[in-house]
């Protein structure tokens, strides 16, 4: 993986602006350290990749988004402190089982490291369809920023785009916890399963240039530019 570099807590914590100084270099959360790269292999794919993050207070939604929240509006949102539970560990086995890609045989592995404490000032987002588990998703919280970190839900509710009603969950809690940044991961260059963190409002979205170390609107950088950009400035150092 082009350019891996890790920021392991020794001594530390990465929590309040700690971590939105992190974020805000490109890093992220990788159980319970932070990394950041320019390279990754989705399978045996290699690609460039870019971190992006959203402008809470700049999301205008547009019509996927507002029929996701209209097809489950009949759902209950609940926020709390992280926690896995078996009810947690038996949704993430459902949804495993449904997906095509590689990931954590648990939802424990994907998100912890006993080799450290917990260094992360977690959150858990649930979604329920009466008292039934549907949609869980974990975010970590700075001063000024969130990071959605995992995201599952079960397969018998596929249609209702739960993975994307996550995030604009998690954006509800950035905006009316007056939060301004939420970050949601990496894109891919050329590579389209990543595109749906696009989706809440791409005027609001900045990408990061890790040459200048700067924020950029995402719209003015489509993705022949940024795979230029690549390959000008980053892949040699790699």
């Amino acid at each position: 993986m082009g350019g891996l570099r890790f920021v392991y807590p020794y001594k530390r914590r990465f929590v309040g602006k700690i971590l939105d100084n992190y974020l805000a270099k490109g890093f992220y959360r990788g159980q319970h350290s932070l990394f950041t790269l320019n390279y990754n292999y989705i399978g045996i794919k290699g690609m460039p990749v870019f971190w992006l993050r959203i402008k809470v207070a700049d999301v205008k939604e547009g019509s996927t988004a507002k029929a996701i929240r209209k097809a489950c509006k009949s759902f209950t949102v609940i926020y709390k402190k992280a926690v896995i539970t078996d009810e947690i560990n038996d949704l993430f086995r459902a949804y495993r089982g449904m997906i095509d890609f590689d990931t954590s045989p648990s939802c424990a592995a994907y998100l912890h490291d006993d080799t450290f404490e917990l260094p992360f000032n977690s959150m858990l987002v649930e979604i329920r369809d009466n008292d039934r588990l549907i949609a869980v998703g974990y975010f970590d919280k700075g001063t000024n920023a969130i990071a959605g970190i995992l995201h599952f839900y079960h397969p018998d509710y596929k249609k209702y785009s739960l993975g994307k009603y996550l995030m604009l969950m998690e954006i509800d809690y950035a905006s009316d916890n007056k939060i301004p940044f939420y970050y949601s991961g990496y894109i891919a260059i050329n590579f389209p399963k990543f595109d749906y963190k696009l989706f809440p409002d791409i005027n609001a979205i900045e990408v990061f240039l890790p040459i200048e170390k700067e924020w950029k609107p995402y719209i003015q950088y489509d993705n022949v530019y940024l795979e230029n950009y690549f390959n000008e400035h980053i892949v040699e150092l790699l």
